[in-house]
């Protein structure tokens, strides 16, 4: 009923000035390609812009996005330490102004042998705690993700200290720190009592509802939290990973993180001044911490021409606030179960391919807001889904990418295709690509982006 805006909220990443921050996509031009590109094995980088033109208009936005991004990544040798980063900077030409930074990774870490079988980083890096969070990117199921392009999210590295020991058939990793740093994506900003972004895919609060049969004008007040309680959130994993002689593996995780995807809680009053009435919101954001256990086992080809595996946790939330008068996102604990593969099929296309089943207990409102009866956003965007698609590279100058991601309750499609072209005497890269959405309702995590099927471009220039 009257808050059903927090279905407008599903897609939400917060921001501050002391978060903004920005996309670290590169756009057909990996980190780890830009030495080659460039012939720089210490330090490169990539200035360009990217383009979307949507293929229908919306009041929201307009109907193209362009935004100019640089890239900076250095890496460094030395004998007793070895150190890695990238610095990214996106802005929107097109839209209203918005700017921001975010790293990929940025660590030192000791060079290999000098502790034997053990390795020390310090810093953000990127590491594979789960084959279910490279398949399914909107989850940041352990690792945290960067969302300036919500459709298409990349994974970043997590921030603290790893302790990492390794031998033939064995990988164990400690990672602990005292901090914990929230997802970001393009900052949004209370203003003219609304919350307002430049991201194209923002979906705008509504600025009336219906009230006991009367159209109310709705306030938005969103309430930061002091940034202490944002980011003072110790947190630590610990992953054991066995390679058997022939292929086979298994791995389990346990941790204590926080939820990577900033939650949002609505707090309504309703106030009267003579014959008109209003509905104030109050906008709370919400950082929970969860227990959480991942065990996945499976099959590595030893020729890497085909893999297979089978993905399970267990995910328990605390530290969540649920006040009486609030509507609270459904967060409860949750049991996840994925599988997957990919094959080389051709000699230049490897398919790719997987499941995701997700099973939350059900949720119990505290609640005392008598006349609200709706359907909250989840904690997981997509509960049940099948993902297909593959890669192809016919020269080590040309590449694409093809996706098609069905949402299996909400019978939404999402079909994205991308393809590239490096001229690597001019340093330069060029693609195009496409994204299309078919859905049924607007429910769901395909279903949220219904309309904005849009053309991509981008141009870089590698240095």
């Amino acid at each position: 009923m009257i808050f059903a805006v927090l279905s407008f909220l599903s897609s939400l990443t917060l921001s501050s000035p002391a978060l903004a921050s920005l996309d670290a996509r590169y756009s057909g031009v990996n980190s780890e390609d830009l030495g080659t590109l460039t012939g720089n094995d210490n330090f490169s980088g990539t200035v360009g812009f990217d383009s979307s033109s949507f293929f229908y208009r919306s009041e929201s936005r307009g109907t193209a996005a362009t935004t100019l991004n640089a890239t900076l990544r250095g890496k460094s040798q030395s004998r007793l330490f070895r150190s890695e980063g990238d610095l990214s900077a996106y802005t929107f030409v097109t839209n209203t102004p918005a700017i921001g930074v975010e790293s990929r990774e940025m660590y030192i870490q000791t060079s290999p042998g000098v502790l034997g079988n053990f390795d020390i980083s310090f810093g953000r890096k990127i590491e594979e705690w789960s084959k279910l969070d490279r398949t399914w990117r909107m989850m940041s199921l352990w690792s945290p993700r960067w969302t300036w392009d919500e459709l298409h999210p990349q994974v970043i590295g997590m921030t603290g200290i790893f302790i990492g020991y390794r031998t033939k058939n064995f990988k164990a990793m400690i990672f602990g720190s005292p901090i914990a740093i929230p997802e970001r994506g393009t900052p949004v900003q209370e203003k003219d009592n609304n919350i307002v972004s430049s991201n194209p895919f923002w979906k705008p609060l509504p600025g009336e509802i219906n009230v006991l049969g009367a159209a109310t004008p709705v306030n938005y007040s969103l309430l930061m939290p002091p940034l202490e309680e944002i980011l003072l959130r110790p947190n630590f994993a610990l992953r054991a990973r066995f390679d058997f002689d022939g292929g086979a593996f298994v791995s389990l995780n346990s941790g204590v993180l926080p939820v990577h995807m900033v939650q949002m809680a609505a707090e309504p009053f309703l106030s009267t001044s003579g014959a008109t009435s209003r509905l104030d919101v109050n906008i709370r954001p919400q950082f929970p911490m969860r227990n959480i256990n991942t065990l996945e086992f499976g099959f590595d080809s030893p020729s890497k021409d085909w893999n297979l595996w089978l993905s399970g946790s267990y995910e328990q939330p605390f530290q969540f606030q649920n006040g009486e008068t609030w509507l609270n996102p459904i967060i409860t604990p949750s049991t996840i179960v994925s599988a997957g593969t990919s094959i080389d099929l051709t000699s230049n296309f490897r398919f790719n391919g997987s499941l995701l089943i997700i099973n939350e207990q059900p949720f119990a409102r505290s609640s005392r807001v008598p006349d609200v009866n709706v359907q909250l956003p989840s904690r997981f965007p997509l509960k049940q889904g099948i993902q297909v698609g593959g890669n192809w590279r016919f020269s080590d100058i040309n590449e694409g990418n093809l996706s098609w991601i069905q949402d299996l309750i909400q019978q939404n499609h999402l079909i994205s295709m991308d393809v590239s072209h490096w001229i690597r005497s001019a340093g330069i890269s060029v693609g195009a690509g496409m994204d299309v959405i078919l859905a049924n309702t607007t429910q769901g995590w395909v279903g949220n982006y219904y309309g904005d099927d849009r053309l991509r471009g981008w141009l870089k220039y590698a240095f």
